[in-house]
């Protein structure tokens, strides 16, 4: 009925040279080891996320920027800065459904691929991930389009229309 921790301090005092490891501290080194992976993915997943939210901006806001005669025509036949927001926003909502069926099928097929060939591991397609993947997706589109899709709205036809 010794405490176990007690014991293999006591096996190393008798057998010198020995290291006596419990279950227990296996176990806690695997369970520090997959906290430590856990922390590892969020910090990644949050890096990617806003690398990919200032990218999406980016190309948006260029493209609101190559369109400045298109929208300054919209606005000056009549559309609202609702309606411009809304075709900015709807390609968003677009891009970003498409990203995200896209990315959750290049993603499952290469864990299919290299999960069995790099580390040795059945991997099995989990439906509910294209769910998250395209929210994600659409989010972070939407998102990051908000700013640039404002600016949009916000132009003014006589200064666009003026500048060719």
């Amino acid at each position: 009925t010794k405490d176990l921790v007690k014991l293999g301090k006591d096996i190393e005092k008798i057998l010198p040279g020995t290291k006596v490891i419990t279950i227990r501290d296996i176990a806690q080194t695997q369970n520090n080891t997959i906290n430590m992976m856990k922390r590892f993915s969020w910090t990644l997943l949050m890096i990617v996320l806003i690398i990919g939210g200032v990218s999406i901006a980016n190309y948006m806001s260029a493209n609101v920027y190559e369109r400045r005669q298109e929208i300054g025509t919209l606005l000056a036949i009549g559309a609202t800065p609702k309606t411009i927001l809304s075709v900015f926003l709807q390609k968003a909502i677009l891009l970003g459904l498409t990203g995200g069926i896209i990315g959750y099928f290049a993603g499952t097929g290469l864990a299919l691929f290299l999960g069995p060939q790099i580390i040795k591991v059945m991997v099995t397609p989990q439906p509910i991930f294209i769910i998250w993947s395209i929210a994600i997706a659409v989010g972070l589109n939407v998102v990051s389009s908000l700013i640039p899709a404002r600016k949009a709205a916000n132009l003014d036809p006589a200064l666009i229309l003026q500048e060719e």
